[in-house]
């Protein structure tokens, strides 16, 4: 699935947030969208699956437009949406939260079923009939994504996962990450955390005040003490100096 963001427009009211973006996800690449908080990162996601509608701009899959469209267009167009927070519905069980989101898109048909996520996340399994708003932060991310894998989706929008998790949960979010990129999938994975983004993408776009500040490599974006200071990452500390000559 390609997916092509030209020249959005999105506007909060009288605020304009997103002043011209657009930016390009091929088949199963792993893109990032980097930015401080506030420099619109959300509002693109939204905008993209149709839960914000831009005044300007196009948003298209695979070339089939979608600007201004239903949200339900998009998912059913197989783009999945996993916002960032605890974002689940905390009443329902493990197995309900599932079953709500596979009757979501009925039309869609693919591999992923309830049994394969709980191949790939055995603890939801284990917690099947636990309600979850009594999971941990983890364990709700696992679900956020079970949720959005049995949609059978071609490409996820992944909205600050690592947010709020703890650094053992991030190392296994980014697990998670490559193995969905290695079944093909699609990802626009939105990060503050410059570190997670450049271990688990190979291009990213930088976001600032609403527009595209910079694209390319990460390395590109990681080796430049501008970016850097961009995002709020320290500058690399120089090298120690060697031993004083006698």
């Amino acid at each position: 699935m390609r997916l092509e963001v030209r020249d959005v427009h999105s506007y909060y009211g009288a605020s304009h947030i997103l002043q011209g973006v657009s930016l390009t996800v091929e088949p199963g690449e792993v893109v990032a969208l980097l930015g401080r908080n506030g420099a619109g990162k959300t509002t693109l996601m939204r905008s993209i699956v149709g839960l914000v509608r831009p005044r300007a701009g196009s948003v298209q899959i695979d070339g089939v437009e979608l600007t201004g469209a239903p949200t339900y267009r998009a998912a059913r167009a197989g783009l999945a949406f996993l916002p960032s927070g605890r974002r689940v519905f905390s009443s329902l069980s493990v197995a309900e939260n599932l079953e709500v989101a596979r009757r979501s898109c009925p039309r869609r048909t693919g591999s992923w079923n309830a049994e394969r996520i709980y191949g790939l996340f055995p603890k939801l399994e284990q917690l099947s009939r636990r309600t979850a708003g009594y999971l941990s932060g983890g364990e709700q991310q696992m679900l956020k994504i079970g949720r959005a894998l049995i949609t059978n989706p071609e490409m996820l929008l992944l909205d600050e996962p690592t947010e709020g998790l703890a650094p053992a949960v991030v190392d296994e979010l980014g697990e998670w990450v490559e193995m969905l990129s290695r079944e093909s999938l699609s990802i626009l994975l939105a990060e503050q955390s410059a570190t997670f983004a450049r271990a688990h993408s190979t291009r990213g776009y930088l976001l600032e005040k609403g527009r595209i500040r910079f694209e390319g490599s990460m390395e590109r974006i990681w080796d430049s003490p501008e970016l850097r200071s961009a995002l709020g990452i320290a500058a690399r500390t120089a090298p120690e100096a060697g031993p004083a000559a006698s």
